[in-house]
């Protein structure tokens, strides 16, 4: 007999088949993501749940909140040091500003469980337990994760008295970091920002952004971390993202550099993910979780965003006169 299976899915985080072949009682199974971090100001965890359904449309189902949302779950964060105990609320984050992204689940309500950074004050290699209850107290999925220190840029150097970036095509532009050991997987985003508008037009001015990928998924090694684009990178993608148009001139204005680090529980999350993929890889691809039961991931991440870095004027003459960008009218 063939049932359909509904799961969360957020961040493209839960892949699963739609049918399976089950003589077992159905029963409801807890879909869990939550990434904890220090540099954020609010933590959500989601909590659905998977289930089985006979005779109802797995797609007709995604569309239903009650099927996809515990009405009777406690949330509870602990840490594990102190023993310390800390309840989420229970919120419509849509109402918050925190909208689902569309697709076959409902959008709305969008469930989570909310708590403020400063009541959680998260500290580094700390490690907290995710408990998720019935309201009678029967304990659905519990988990562990250490909390992921702070990174450290040491290339381009950081600070307030910024050196001005050398960005040429003949040269590698390098970018090294330092984190301890819960940092296990980064990645790497420069962030430009720049001007555009019309020269005959003194209101046109519009501040725009591109977020360029220098490193994905690095895995962390012992000592400094490094990414090292080609400069010629640089100046390829701004060729392929930004349009060309005579009417319009640009002046590039700073540049941010922002590096993520991931715990152990997403670096291994991502290479179960990752493996068995090829062409000759096997049918079924293995799914990660670290809680106790039930499906999904409780992680640490943390951030570091270092803002304000302006260009030499040897970058500014080379976006002016370079073939894959002279044309895009750089000043």
């Amino acid at each position: 007999m063939k049932y359909s299976l509904i799961t969360c899915c957020l961040f493209f985080l839960f892949s699963c088949s739609n049918e399976f072949e089950l003589n077992a009682p159905a029963k409801e199974i807890p879909i869990v993501y939550g990434l904890l971090s220090r540099s954020d100001e609010v933590h959500y965890i989601r909590v659905e749940k998977a289930f089985i359904e006979e005779n109802t449309s797995a797609l007709e189902l995604a569309q239903d909140p009650n099927a996809l949302y515990f009405e009777d779950v406690q949330v509870e964060l602990v840490r594990e040091s102190s023993g310390t105990s800390f309840l989420l609320d229970r919120v419509d984050a849509s109402q918050l500003g925190v909208e689902r992204e569309t697709g076959i689940f409902a959008t709305t309500p969008n469930i989570l469980y909310k708590i403020d950074a400063n009541e959680l004050n998260l500290q580094e290699e700390e490690i907290y337990r995710l408990n998720i209850r019935r309201a009678a107290d029967e304990l659905l999925t519990t988990a562990i994760t250490p909390i992921v220190g702070d990174i450290r840029l040491n290339r381009p150097i950081p600070g307030d008295q910024k050196p001005p970036l050398r960005i040429i095509v003949d040269d590698e532009l390098t970018i090294v970091w330092a984190a301890d050991e819960t940092a296990k997987l980064f990645d790497v985003t420069m962030i430009i920002n720049y001007e555009e508008f019309n020269p005959n037009e003194p209101n046109s001015v519009i501040q725009k952004s591109l977020e360029w990928a220098l490193a994905k998924s690095v895995e962390g090694i012992d000592g400094p971390n490094r990414a090292e684009p080609e400069g010629i990178e640089f100046y390829q993608f701004l060729n392929g993202h930004i349009a060309v148009d005579p009417n319009l001139q640009r002046v590039l204005k700073t540049i941010d550099i922002s590096i993520d680090a991931g715990g152990a529980e997403l670096f291994n999350y991502i290479n179960v993910g990752q493996a068995n993929t090829g062409i000759t890889s096997a049918q079924v691809i293995p799914n990660y979780t670290n809680l106790s039961s039930g499906l999904g991931i409780f992680a640490s991440r943390n951030t570091l965003l270092e803002t304000g870095f302006v260009v030499d004027a040897q970058t500014k003459q080379e976006l002016r006169n370079n073939d894959l960008t002279k044309d895009l009218n750089f000043r």
